[in-house]
């Protein structure tokens, strides 16, 4: 059994099968009005994250009296079980239409068993993220998104890049393009077919055809591929019902990653009416600068800030 004021090391079954190893902080004195966070890992990354991102985030919540638990999804890390992709975007779309849900679930059932949780913070990056929101749309227990870099998009379509980029990557790339202008190795490039023509044509496009400024219409979760594009259809059912019965969310995002244009061209401006009654308990921030995985030293400093200064909104300071 585990004792508190200690790092333990866990394993437990999920309920299909698969051997999951983990780890749990707890504080020496833990808060018993607060909920145990759960990181989830995101991507093909195990459970410290990239760059060991969630170590610097689990010290600082067991600081303020959390307990936090990290594990490894099945076929990564240290858990048993086997991907069956050969195609990493492949991987990354089971992942975003709820692959590591059963997995969640059981190591939520597993803290409530040894731990005796009763509510949750489900988080983590990119993929984490993404699988936090569709657990909670299954679990009541789960009260908040400690969302870093949520994808609201599919990674199926990757193949073809061009045809789903949003006006913000568009112009990224233009500006990209112009500066690699007198590199000869572009030009070869060009030259031998191995460029991305649909990219280069869509964001020099843009110079030419003004696209209209009206806010694009919310398409429904059922709408057809070619209506809904690259958007990820469960997104925004499973987020509208867990803001429904009082969830909160931070949703933070790094400025130069992708993630944050997505956001908000493909949900948070077609979503503006219907998410407007629960803008008060959404807390958005940007990362000035920082890429996908905070990899320098002050990104993460500032994505554990905001997160600790959430936390104190919703239970207050240690």
């Amino acid at each position: 059994m585990h004792q508190p004021g200690d790092v333990s090391a866990v394993t437990f079954n999920s309920s299909e099968g698969n051997t999951l190893f983990g780890t749990l902080h707890s504080p020496a004195q833990p808060r018993a009005d607060v909920p145990v966070i759960v990181l989830l890992s995101p991507g093909v990354k195990m459970r410290v994250g990239p760059g060991r991102l969630y170590v610097p985030l689990t010290d600082a919540l067991v600081a303020m009296g959390y307990r936090v638990f990290r594990f490894d999804f099945y076929g990564l890390g240290d858990s048993s079980g086997e991907l069956q992709e050969t195609m990493l975007a492949d991987v990354y779309n089971n992942i975003e239409v709820g692959r590591y849900v059963t997995d969640t679930r059981s190591a939520m059932q597993w803290l409530r068993q040894n731990v005796h949780a009763k509510k949750f913070i489900l988080g983590g990056l990119c993929g984490g993220a993404i699988t936090a929101l569709l657990t909670a749309e299954r679990e009541p227990d789960v009260e908040g998104l400690l969302s870093l870099g949520m994808t609201v998009t599919l990674a199926s379509n990757a193949a073809t890049p061009a045809k789903y980029l949003t006006r913000a990557q568009l112009d990224s790339r233009r500006q990209k393009y112009y500066r690699r202008l007198l590199e000869p190795k572009s030009w070869w490039r060009l030259l031998t077919f191995q460029s991305e023509y649909g990219v280069i044509w869509r964001s020099m496009k843009r110079l030419i055809v003004k696209e209209k400024p009206a806010v694009p219409a919310a398409v429904p979760a059922a709408a057809p591929t070619e209506q809904r594009g690259n958007a990820n259809p469960l997104f925004p059912p499973a987020f509208f019902a867990f803001l429904k019965r009082g969830g909160r969310a931070l949703m933070l995002f790094s400025e130069k990653d992708r993630l944050q244009s997505e956001y908000e061209e493909k949900f948070a401006t077609p979503f503006a009416e219907q998410l407007q009654p629960y803008l008060p308990q959404l807390q958005h921030h940007v990362v000035a600068e920082a890429n996908h995985v905070l990899s320098f030293t002050p990104w993460q400093k500032e994505m554990v800030a905001v997160s600790r200064g959430w936390l104190e909104t919703l239970h207050g300071a240690k």
